[in-house]
């Protein structure tokens, strides 16, 4: 049995889900399961949140089982973390598993070499209970699976709002390119983690790009600070911000942003998703090479992304 830990927000939900198809795909004979218990202790961003909005009658082609606190407890060894004295019992929990269970643990935190770390994840010995925790954002896990991912990861447009319809009907009516700026927690306990809010030279570069490759581009921007939108684009022609969706809505962002013809994407999971849904034909994706303070973004081999 295979169990993958699912944390944090939409944007690397979605990574998460996409690897967790891959390894359905890896070892289709073996269990492979979702333990979601990290939300019922941690309240980052919207909760959890692929159910919510995937896991629909009329969308067959998502597929999502999740693990019951006893199939994560015998990969893991721990007990799901729900309070403090289930915090102090895992304590204890923890070396008798060591000792007892006989499982694997694959865990990504973001320095490890990735082809090492894909390596262990192609020959997991399916024998024992393995329990994996990451994000695994690596390109190897998707790019040849975006067709069905597309598929699985299909929003509803019938609840959006009439305000949102009307958006949308405006990205159809032209060469529509969204802008992408996440600033809110990058500038607060990203900024800790070495998350970069992504400078005006980016963008500008950005448009730049698309302008040389675009006829008439229309812009819509997305951001969580929508008044730096206001403050700081008033060089940019042709735009609209889009205003409305905060909260238990903001995912309606990355639906309009995907809907675009093309995207200019931060360095954020959430607006990576938007380029990734992107099925336009000939759609061009601009993405920065700035990841976090000490680490570069990996090279996308999509067509139509550029790294800048």
């Amino acid at each position: 049995m295979i169990v993958l830990r699912f944390t944090s927000g939409l944007g690397n939900q979605m990574f998460q889900y996409a690897f967790y198809t891959y390894l359905r795909k890896k070892y289709p004979e073996t269990k492979v399961l979702a333990d979601t218990s990290w939300y019922k202790w941690n309240d980052a961003h919207q909760g959890f949140e692929l159910n919510k909005l995937f896991k629909r009658v009329d969308n067959k082609d998502f597929v999502f089982e999740e693990a019951s606190e006893l199939e994560a407890f015998k990969c893991s060894g721990v007990f799901p973390q729900t309070s403090e004295k289930v915090r102090y019992i895992n304590r204890i929990v923890r070396l008798f598993a060591g000792k007892h269970f006989e499982k694997q643990r694959i865990s990504e935190t973001g320095r490890e070499d990735e082809d090492v770390l894909k390596e262990k994840v192609d020959n997991i010995d399916c024998s024992k209970n393995v329990y994996i925790t990451g994000y695994f954002l690596k390109e190897d896990y998707y790019k040849d699976n975006l067709k069905e991912l597309r598929k699985a990861l299909s929003f509803d447009l019938h609840s959006i709002g009439d305000e949102n319809d009307d958006i949308l009907k405006d990205i159809s009516s032209c060469s529509s390119v969204s802008i992408h700026v996440r600033r809110g927690d990058y500038l607060t306990t990203g900024a800790e983690q070495g998350f970069l809010s992504m400078p005006m030279e980016y963008y500008k570069k950005a448009v730049e790009l698309i302008e040389s490759r675009v006829e008439n581009p229309r812009y819509f921007l997305f951001s969580d600070d929508k008044e730096f939108l206001e403050e700081n684009f008033g060089w940019l022609e042709n735009k609209r911000i889009v205003t409305g969706n905060d909260d238990d809505k903001s995912y309606i962002d990355m639906l309009l942003m995907s809907r675009c013809r093309h995207n200019i994407t931060a360095n954020s999971t959430f607006s990576e998703w938007a380029g990734l849904l992107n099925d336009n034909e000939n759609a061009i994706v601009v993405y920065p090479k700035s990841y976090i303070s000490d680490k570069d973004s990996d090279i996308k081999h999509i067509d139509g992304w550029i790294r800048l």
